[in-house]
């Protein structure tokens, strides 16, 4: 098993990252390619959106998931130093399930049944497990993340990865479902923008905390 080290671990770390972040990028695509105005659409806006508002809904909150695992990926990789093939088939492994998000938000789409609620909350959670996975192979297994990341922020990194974009989902559908679908991407977003807050707070001071090399 080869490591990726100096001088070719910036190419391949940057080929990684930059086909990593294409996925992310048309996960997202795919997920506005699926919105579409009704067929007997009368050109106002409030039958437009009694038509679509629930696919808008469902959108923005598959695409604050999306978001979430990017921002996760993002970070994880800020600390990568070099990586191995193990590493990139669990990479590949995570993007494959980043994949299958538009396809579960269709479902939502075409009617919220506990079976299609069940199938997107599922693979949030299977996601965020292989997430997690990553990060932990990374950073506690083959050890090939900043030498300088105390065991703490590496634990801290590893619970937002694995537990907040399922709670995330799960908790905005259940909110869907009882007090409507407005409220679910509201609460969704307001989840997204604390989980990132309290992330990049901890980054600030483990950035303080680490000597510069």
């Amino acid at each position: 098993m080869t490591n990726h080290d100096a001088p070719e671990k910036n190419y391949d770390l940057e080929r990684l990252i930059f086909f990593s972040d294409g996925v992310f990028a048309i996960a997202i695509t795919l997920l506005a390619i699926e919105l579409h105005p009704p067929h007997d659409w009368d050109g106002k806006f409030l039958s437009l959106v009694s038509g679509i508002g629930k696919n808008v809904i469902f959108y923005l909150i598959s695409f604050f998931a999306i978001g979430a695992f990017w921002m996760s990926h993002r970070m994880m990789f800020r600390y990568v130093r070099s990586f191995n093939e193990t590493a990139s088939w669990i990479n590949l492994l995570f993007l494959a399930l980043i994949g299958l998000i538009p396809l579960a938000n269709i479902l939502l789409g075409i009617g919220m049944r506990a079976d299609a609620v069940w199938i997107y909350v599922g693979l949030m959670i299977v996601i965020s497990m292989v997430g997690g996975l990553l990060w932990a192979y990374l950073g506690l297994i083959a050890k090939v993340v900043d030498p300088r990341l105390t065991t703490g922020f590496k634990l801290a990194m590893l619970f937002r990865l694995s537990i907040v974009p399922p709670i995330m989902c799960g908790a905005s559908l259940w909110v869907g479902a009882r007090y409507g679908l407005w409220p679910s991407a509201i609460f969704a977003a307001i989840i997204i923008l604390l989980s990132s807050r309290v992330h990049f707070k901890a980054f600030k001071e483990e950035a303080a905390e680490t000597p510069t090399a």
